[in-house]
């Protein structure tokens, strides 16, 4: 691993967070009450967090093991950034929510595909603890779109597809628990991908429900945030452990 690894992605985090609380000190309220965060600077701490993993790739992913680790994440990230455009209405789309979470499907089927070759590249194999972190995540997501996410009145394709796309993140969440269950020094990534749930639970009770409490989309983006961190750093200990 280059000596810069270190220094170079994990100052670009730090940078992401300064930004991030600088988005907030110069943000105004917005006019439903529910955040106030600069919409530009707020968005340019994901493109950071996107060149903190794409650092990984160029100066840590030495070792053959892990190093696809290290693309899949940066990928991963680079689509969440441009599905973050989307749903700000930054870059245009027939349908700004639908459009969204299809791009942020795709970044959840590429962090899956770091995630099982990574599994597979520490020979973690898949037991148990898996399966059942698997379940519980899906059980859980379904119960969250039923009782929190769901509104009759909503258009039946983003009803759905706001179904669909839960599944898919309890996936992705429930694989990085399994993951970090057997791996303790990935434990960033359980924390990054249950927060990046959350942040998606709280949003998709915003959106279909029109839950529209104070500081609501703060909430929503702060989790996100610190949650696609976490799963950015985990690029550091796995490229460690490869």
């Amino acid at each position: 691993m280059h000596p810069l690894t270190l220094p170079v992605a994990g100052g670009l985090i730090l940078l992401a967070a300064a930004v991030n609380l600088l988005a907030y000190a110069l943000g105004r309220p917005n006019a439903q009450g529910t955040g106030r965060m600069h919409p530009a600077l707020q968005r340019s701490t994901s493109a950071l967090l996107a060149l903190a993993a794409w650092s990984f790739v160029g100066l840590g992913a030495t070792s053959q093991l892990t190093a696809p680790y290290a693309r899949w994440v940066a990928l991963g990230m680079s689509l969440s950034f441009i599905a973050d455009l989307i749903m700000a209405a930054m870059l245009k789309v027939p349908n700004r929510v639908l459009g969204g979470m299809t791009v942020f499907g795709l970044a959840h089927l590429a962090y899956l595909a770091g995630f099982f070759g990574l599994n597979n590249a520490l020979a973690l194999e898949a037991g148990p603890a898996m399966l059942g972190s698997v379940a519980t995540a899906f059980l859980i997501a379904c119960g969250t779109w039923w009782f929190t996410v769901d509104a009759p009145q909503a258009p039946r394709s983003l009803r759905f597809g706001a179904l669909g796309y839960l599944v898919l993140l309890a996936t992705m969440m429930g694989v990085a628990c399994g993951i970090s269950s057997r791996a303790p020094q990935l434990g960033s990534l359980a924390t990054g991908a249950c927060l990046f749930g959350l942040s998606d639970a709280i949003l998709g009770n915003q959106i279909l429900r029109q839950h529209h409490w104070p500081g609501v989309s703060d909430v929503v983006w702060a989790s996100y945030i610190v949650g696609q961190a976490g799963i950015v750093w985990s690029v550091y200990p796995a490229l460690l452990m490869g």
